[in-house]
């Protein structure tokens, strides 16, 4: 997990996984999902693709 939480909400977050599975799944699928994206390369991917990449992390990333 990426430390960018104050530390007070990153404690909770860490008590909430200890006793949450699903949660924990989810937060490995998600790890996993990242980790697997930074191996692939921009030109790796056909430009249709990274067109709907692009559309979809637009639309659905708040950072």
């Amino acid at each position: 997990m990426e430390r960018r939480l104050p530390a007070d909400v990153h404690a909770e977050l860490e008590r909430h996984l200890a006793a949450c599975p699903r949660c924990v799944a989810q937060l490995k699928t998600y790890e996993s999902t990242v980790s697997l994206l930074r191996t692939i390369r921009e030109e790796d991917l056909p430009s249709e693709l990274r067109c709907t990449l692009k559309a979809f992390l637009d639309r659905n990333c708040h950072n």
